[in-house]
């Protein structure tokens, strides 16, 4: 059996380790809130089609995480089992992320569905190893919460540079139009291209372990059996899917509906900028009351901040509380971006000690599993709500029944889902004692083992 060790982190390490976290935010959050209203909008697919593609997609996406975390756990080598799947992964997300910005002349539904899956079988290799080489890296309670805050960070710097694109004096307007995404696609590369390597690079690899492979049949018994990988599960998914909601039309909502596309990119960056703010707060937060509760309390933070916004009308005169309840929103989710990870590398220590499995690889897909199950879910039912009453992107006028299905989709079920996650969140049984008696008994347990295969 292989058991794993723990070790600590300096500050350039974390920073190495994060820095691929610029280039993918920026890819994330252009497929995520940008590219389904480009392609209803400019490139000309119905709402409907836009959403059963985007749900068709993300849920063949399942088998791409799935595999992402199995090869990642079995992988050997001198360069350890997350690094070479990294680097493979870079290379795919960001052929497929041009090709999905980069749309030829009348690319109609088959090219989104295939630059679209091309982009996500490159995502699932690149952050499932990644996320779960950053778990195993950091060996305590803290170490996680610390390292996941570089994470985060990275992040959140990587959302702000793709969301001031708009801008730049290179471009004649403040929109995403077809040239800013042109731009967006050739940053992408040369960042995906200096970040990788220098993470390869300056960042260990994750300590080596004395455990029995792991399987599927393992990580299904996992979730049968562990119960704080159940209500994480439920937490995520009820939070993700609420996360899909709100993003796949708050361009709609606030570019069109609003009339603030020429400031689209301000809203995005208040919102992104109020999160990176917040870091160090929630991090102090965290170590007060844990990280299940602080991300909890950040969640029904955020669910307030949502439903007043439904009650402010069009025009120039709402943009200014409309971008101080989108502050408030960003700064409070923060913590979600850290816990949710770091949380998950706690749940992953009690599986190896429960298991005796080493399935953290397989745990990340799940993760990773939920957060596209969810963007699929929540994109694709965001665009078929909205289609069923009546609204259309390509429309410059909307009844009173088309605004109330675009309101109750980006602010009131997002809400009422948060409320559902922080019911499970709650109930999380791994606090920073439980979790430091965790590592104490695994820590004996690979003494104990390496004594056991040192020569007589």
């Amino acid at each position: 059996m292989r058991i794993q060790e723990s070790g600590g982190l300096n500050r350039w390490t974390m920073a190495a380790y994060a820095a691929p976290g610029v280039p993918m935010a920026m890819m994330l959050y252009a497929v995520g809130v940008i590219v389904p209203g480009f392609y209803t909008t400019t490139v000309g697919l119905s709402a409907a089609v836009a959403g059963m593609l985007l749900l068709a997609t993300r849920l063949t996406d399942v088998v791409f995480d799935f595999g992402a975390g199995a090869v990642s756990d079995v992988t050997g080598g001198p360069f350890g089992r997350r690094k070479p799947w990294l680097a493979v992964g870079a290379v795919i997300i960001g052929v497929g992320f041009a090709a999905l910005l980069i749309p030829p002349p009348h690319a109609g539904a088959p090219w989104f569905l295939w630059t679209s899956l091309a982009f996500f079988l490159g995502y699932s290799l690149c952050t499932v190893p990644y996320d779960a080489w950053g778990s195993e890296l950091a060996g305590d309670y803290q170490t996680r919460a610390s390292l996941f805050t570089y994470r985060a960070a990275a992040s959140y710097l990587g959302s702000i540079l793709f969301c001031a694109l708009p801008s730049l004096p290179l471009f004649r307007t403040s929109e995403f139009s077809p040239e800013v995404l042109r731009f967006a696609a050739l940053a992408v590369g040369v960042l995906l291209a200096a970040t990788i390597p220098l993470a390869l690079a300056a960042a260990p690899r994750e300590p080596r372990t004395l455990l029995k492979r792991p399987g599927l049949r393992p990580l299904l018994a996992a979730l049968r059996f562990n119960k704080p990988l159940r209500l994480y599960a439920g937490a995520a998914m009820a939070n993700g899917l609420s996360d899909g909601l709100f993003s796949a039309v708050v361009f709609f909502y606030q570019a069109f509906y609003m009339g603030f596309a020429a400031r689209f990119w301000l809203i995005l960056i208040v919102y992104i900028g109020a999160n990176l703010l917040a870091l160090p707060v929630w991090g102090a937060v965290m170590r007060r009351i844990g990280k299940h509760r602080a991300w909890a309390l950040g969640l029904g933070l955020t669910a307030l901040c949502y439903p007043p916004m439904a009650f402010l009308r069009p025009g120039p005169a709402a943009f200014a509380p409309m971008l101080a309840l989108v502050a408030l929103a960003g700064a409070t989710y923060s913590v979600a971006n850290v816990a949710t990870p770091a949380v998950l590398g706690d749940v992953a220590d009690y599986e190896l000690l429960r298991s005796r499995v080493s399935s953290t690889g397989g745990l990340f897909s799940i993760q990773a599993l939920i957060a596209k199950f969810n963007m699929a879910v929540g994109t694709g039912l965001a665009f078929l709500i909205i289609a069923a009453f009546g609204y259309s992107g390509a429309a410059s006028l909307h009844d009173p029944r088309a605004v109330f299905g675009l309101k109750f989709t980006h602010l009131v079920l997002p809400s009422a889902l948060k409320v559902v996650a922080i019911a499970l969140i709650w109930r999380f049984p791994l606090t920073a004692r439980v979790q430091d008696t965790i590592r104490r008994r695994l820590d004996q347990l690979a003494a104990r083992a390496a004594a056991a295969r040192a020569p007589a």
